[in-house]
Formats: C-alpha cells, structure tokens, sequence
C-alpha cells in the first residue's frame, strides 16, 4: 500500500484530480442513466442533443431540456465569477478554497442522492424530461462545476478536467508519443509521468463509473454513497491541511 501510495497518489494535489475523477465519474453515469442522457459536466454533448431535438419543431419542454441545462450552466458560470470577485481576498490559505469547494458539494451530493432517490419511489422519472426533473439537474449541474472547478485548480499544472475526457486522451497518447520519440533522459522520463498522469484520470473517471452504473441496478440513487464517503474522507484531510496553515 505504501508503494502505491508514493506511486500514484504522489501529492494532495494528485489526489484531487485522481479522487475528483472517480467522483466525477460516478456523477456522470448517474446523470446519463436519470436524466435523459444528459451529461451534467459535458456541455457539448447537451448542445448537440439540444440541436437535435429543436429541428423536430415541436417545442415543448423535452425539446429544450438540453439547452435549458446549458442555459443554466452558464449562469451558475456568471456567479461564480461575482462570488470569486467579491471574496477572493478573504482565502487563509492555498488548502481554503478546496475545502469549501469540497464542503459544498459534500452537501450538494447527499441531496442529489436523497431528490434523486425520492423522485424513483414516486415515480417521477418518466420516459420523457419534464420540469419535475430541473431541481435534480441543477443540483447536479452545480455539482459538477465545483466539481471541474477544484480539478482544474488542483495544483499539479497538467491540464486535467473531470468530465472533458476527450481532451486527457488526447493529451495522453502525445505525452506518451513524445516521450518514445525525445532523446533526452530527463524530459523523456518527466513525459512518461505526465502521460500516465492522464491515464490514471482516465483510470479513476472510468472506474467510478463503472462501479457506480452496476451498484445502480441494485439500490438506485445510493449507489453515489460510495463516492460521498470518499469525498467527505477527503474533505476533512483538506480542512485539517487548511487548519494546519493557516493558524
């Protein structure tokens, strides 16, 4: 355990964007199976299931879901902005925004998971989007930018995002190209460890959302207890790093 911990788990930094990942995972299978193929971290996807349905000229509410989510994420965007504008100064330490960032969205999951839960014991799932489901996105759609927002920021300068897996592919395989194709020793080895820096975001995001799609056919909604657990564990190693500091 401890090799691997030196291995792969190298910094704090690393293990937010590796437990962010498998977190972000989780959310994202969840919000593919629920609500309606919508990937509540991914908006290109949304924008072209939205394009999609507004051609068939219908309308209706189902015919802009996708759009309205992508609405939505852009003014979450907007306050966001406001809110780092306004309190920036007021950060203690490098550890402080993490560990409200986290501290959010610890509560934001457990009432994704309860919303979530008390929407499929009432039957409000139905074969179609309907307004019903918007407080349920939106929790998760500010779930999930806290979620990119702590990975982007994580501290180690590769360019990693949770739900845009697409790009860490990519970024993979040139990391690892360039380093079969360099001469030099040192750059060769620090391009090796970038390009498996991106694999295990890739390992972590897929994992999560494997576990969490198979426990799903079992208990629903609570299948995303696994990952909270993991967040709050790792919340409080966050406060305590703040802790220790800032006093």
């Amino acid at each position: 355990m401890r090799n691997m911990n030196i291995k792969i788990y190298r910094s704090t930094n690393h293990e937010i964007h590796y437990l962010m990942s498998y977190i972000g995972g989780c959310m994202e299978v969840m919000s593919f199976i629920y609500l309606y193929k919508a990937l509540i971290g991914f908006m290109t996807s949304n924008m072209v299931f939205g394009i999609t349905s507004l051609v068939k000229f219908n309308f209706d509410f189902e015919s802009v879901y996708h759009i309205l989510i992508i609405v939505i994420w852009v003014l979450i965007s907007a306050i966001h902005q406001v809110i780092e504008y306004k309190y920036i100064s007021k950060i203690k330490s490098q550890w402080h925004v993490y560990a409200i960032s986290l501290t959010l969205n610890c509560f934001l999951m457990i009432t994704f998971i309860l919303l979530g839960n008390y929407m499929i014991v009432n039957n409000l799932f139905l074969s179609h989007p309907t307004i019903n489901v918007m407080p349920l996105v939106t929790i998760g759609l500010v779930f999930m930018y806290i979620q990119n927002f702590i990975i982007k920021n994580g501290g180690t300068k590769f360019p990693t995002s949770t739900s845009v897996v697409t790009s860490v592919y990519i970024l993979m395989i040139t990391k690892l190209c360039q380093s079969l194709l360099i001469n030099k020793s040192k750059e060769k080895t620090n391009l090796k460890f970038e390009s498996l820096h991106y694999f295990l975001v890739i390992l972590h995001f897929f994992i999560g959302a494997f576990i969490t799609a198979i426990l799903n056919k079992y208990i629903g909604f609570y299948a995303l207890v696994v990952p909270l657990v993991i967040l709050i564990a790792f919340c409080v190693k966050i406060w305590s790093l703040h802790i220790s500091q800032s006093s």
